[in-house]
């Protein structure tokens, strides 16, 4: 199935709200999309994130290879 952009940001802030935590190959597989289009909605998500949530940011966990949501710091 190939999948628009919302419809790929949708998919992974419901994974990260039931996981807590997304790997990009398993949004990939789920959606059947590519390597360029995850980092597009990636994207997407991100900029939704600084305007309507901006005590959240998505981080990257180089070591377990994961996006997760994480509240900004008070003192940020």
């Amino acid at each position: 199935m190939k999948s628009k952009r919302s419809y790929i940001s949708l998919h992974m802030l419901f994974l990260l709200t039931e996981k807590k935590a997304i790997k990009m190959e398993e949004v990939m597989d789920d959606l059947e999309v590519s390597r360029s289009s995850f980092f597009r909605a990636l994207s997407d998500f991100r900029c939704y994130l600084q305007e309507h949530r901006p005590y959240l940011e998505l981080l990257y966990d180089e070591e377990k290879e994961t996006y997760s949501l994480v509240p900004l710091s008070a003192e940020a």
